[in-house]
């Protein structure tokens, strides 16, 4: 026996086309095989057919066909928008031609959903979305209006802390997680930022076994109330074993003056990631790696291993470049990165000018904690031929260098001898024995997308030096010099750079000075527009003799037009005087800033607007902002 059921169904609006075929046959006990076979037949032409008509049948196109989908979404801030966007697989078709309906319509009520689910990490549970879909001729445009409703707030933040750090001051801190307290608004990121501090601050202060217990938060929709319970065990706190250095040609014992640290001293990463930047900075090292080995630990102490990965022992450098100071120049260095496995050092320069030739010899001894303190011999022959100005000096020198954090102090003691004239006059030779000290104080932030540009800062520094000729010195002198220089981010773009220099000197023989003692300015690093050394009083002859006093000012503003290019404006203020009435010399000029991966690289032109004719100079420098 045979049934046959045939069913179509045409949808144009829906770019939809659906058909079905049911056929039955029944073997009766009274059917001969050949109808059987027959029946079969049937069947398969049945359905041949079927298919054929199907795919014959014109599918209208959707009146949404090509037309242009803009998602729109109101009610919300922007960073609530912005969030709620990364959720909604729709947006996946903004701006796009939509051919589908069906599709569309899918999306649509799949974005609701998608919308309230963004939201809810930000405390907003009971929001209301509806939807408005508009059609033109042209596009489709679709509107998300979000009714936030009340948000939910906290209603407490329960944060239990036990084992050794619950009497620990950072731990304690947490419990008042300023963004959790009763009353602020739940956001899913606060609670997962104090989570993620209580493991991090466990991993930072030794807390090897911490782990949390509970962590659950109850969203009460009744009263839009959220409450927060947290319990944390942080276990034991581990300390420091001795550690272990590898690897390397030093001392040990020289090596275990660096950590500011001991053994038996409570674990901290923040004490070895100190340490790494320690031993970096001395150049001793290409490598340094620390390494706690918690599945060696004790009941109470963790072995940590610093395997060090030494640096070449000797370096060589050669150099040529060219300065509007100096001119074309040459330099030549030597340094021995350690001299004996105490870790001592020296190194040695030649540079070769136009100007200056100058050969120096530095010899580092480290002190008794050798991150913030050393001490230097020093060596020094200059030759100097510049503006009818000539000077050869030799110079040795002691010195101790201490560093507090900003701070820098540096004590020396040197004697000098230079023979020098000025013009045509005869040469002189003076000799002193000079104490001095500096005190200098840097402060500064660099740019997040470039560290060699200065964002913030300042660097102030102070110098006082003098001799006394009861005391192998030619004559009394006594100076004082300061310096100060300020970087100030006004905008995204905009900078203002602010320089000054202020120096006073006491003689009783001023005459009897040399070149080395005395206030010069001028240049690419004082008062741009003028020649190297070129401002100050003269001798009968014209030429610059300088003088007792020295100021120096320059204000600059630079604008970012690239991210590694600038222009800047600048005015420059300033003179080496006899006597504190005399005139000051000013200059105004433009320049562009190169933020190189070597410092930023300068070139500015300056017009010296108080010299007859307003000459210009240009100038060329490289090195930081402060």
């Amino acid at each position: 026996m045979l049934w046959l059921n045939w069913s179509f169904f045409s949808h144009p609006s829906e770019n939809l086309v659906l058909y079905s075929i049911h056929i039955e046959v029944r073997k009766e006990r009274f059917m001969p095989s050949l109808w059987v076979k027959f029946c079969r037949i049937l069947i398969l032409a049945c359905a041949l057919v079927g298919l054929s008509i199907a795919h014959a049948i014109p599918q209208s196109e959707s009146p949404a066909d090509g037309k242009i989908l803009r998602v729109a979404i109101t009610g919300l801030a922007s960073d609530l928008e912005q969030n709620a966007e990364q959720f909604m697989d729709i947006m996946q078709l903004d701006d796009q031609p939509i051919s589908s309906r069906f599709r569309l319509r899918y999306l649509m009520r799949r974005g609701q959903a998608q919308i309230t689910e963004a939201l809810q990490p930000f405390g907003y549970y009971h929001s209301n979305i509806t939807t408005e879909l508009e059609e033109t001729a042209t596009e489709l445009k679709l509107t998300y209006t979000v009714a936030l409703g009340q948000p939910t707030k906290i209603a407490s933040l329960n944060l239990n802390i036990s084992g050794a750090g619950a009497t620990d001051p950072s731990f304690q801190a947490l419990q008042q997680w300023p963004q959790l307290q009763p009353g602020q608004q739940f956001v899913h990121s606060e609670y997962e930022r104090l989570k993620a501090r209580l493991l991090g601050l466990a991993a930072e202060r030794g807390y090897y076994d911490a782990r949390l217990l509970q962590q659950t938060v109850k969203v009460e929709l009744s009263d839009f109330s959220a409450i927060i319970n947290l319990d944390y065990d942080t276990g034991r706190r581990y300390r420091f074993a001795a550690l272990e250095f590898c690897c390397n040609e030093l001392d040990p014992d020289f090596l275990a003056r660096f950590p500011q640290f001991k053994a038996g001293d409570y674990f901290s990463t923040d004490a070895l990631f100190d340490l790494q930047a320690q031993l970096m900075s001395t150049n001793y090292f290409t490598n340094v790696e620390l390494s706690p080995r918690w599945d060696e630990r004790t009941e109470e102490f963790v072995p940590t291993e610093i395997i060090m990965t030494p640096n070449q022992r000797n370096r060589y450098q050669l150099g040529l470049g060219y300065g509007t100071d100096t001119g074309a120049r040459a330099t030549f260095g030597f340094d021995r990165r350690w001299v004996n496995r105490r870790g001592h050092k020296f190194s040695s320069l030649i540079r070769l000018s136009e100007l200056e030739n100058t050969g120096s010899f530095n010899y580092q001894i480290p002190g008794n904690n050798p991150t913030i303190e050393h001490y230097d011999l020093l060596a020094e022959v200059t030759d100097t031929s510049y503006l009818q100005q000539y000077s050869t000096l030799y110079r040795i020198a002691a010195r101790d260098v201490y560093n507090h954090e900003r701070w820098q102090r540096t004590y020396q003691l040197t004697l000098m001898s230079e023979d020098f004239r000025f013009g045509t006059n005869p040469t002189q030779s003076s000799s002193f024995l000079i104490p001095s000290v500096e005190w200098s104080l840097i402060e500064s932030t660099s740019s997040t997308n470039n560290r060699n540009l200065i964002d913030d800062g300042y660097r102030l520094s102070l110098t006082l030096q003098g001799a006394t000729e009861s005391i192998l010195a030619e004559t009394d002198f006594i100076s004082a010099k300061m310096t100060g220089k300020w970087v100030h981010r006004l905008s995204p773009a905009w900078r203002i750079l602010a320089r000054g220099e202020l120096g006073i000197l006491e003689t009783s023989n001023f005459n009897a000075l040399p070149p080395s003692l005395r206030f010069f300015t001028g240049g690419d690093y004082s008062v741009r527009g003028y020649a190297f050394r070129q401002l100050g009083p003269s001798n009968d002859e014209g030429v610059i003799i300088s003088g007792r006093y020295l100021v120096a000012s320059s204000l600059e503003v630079d604008y970012q037009i690239t991210d590694n290019w600038r222009i800047a404006a600048f005015t420059d203020l300033g003179n080496t005087l006899l006597s504190w009435d005399a005139e000051l010399k000013q200059s105004i000029g433009v320049g562009v800033r190169w933020v190189s991966p070597l410092g930023p690289i300068r070139l500015d032109l300056a017009q010296a607007i108080d010299e007859p004719g307003s000459p210009w100079r240009i100038h060329f420098t490289l090195g930081p902002d402060l």
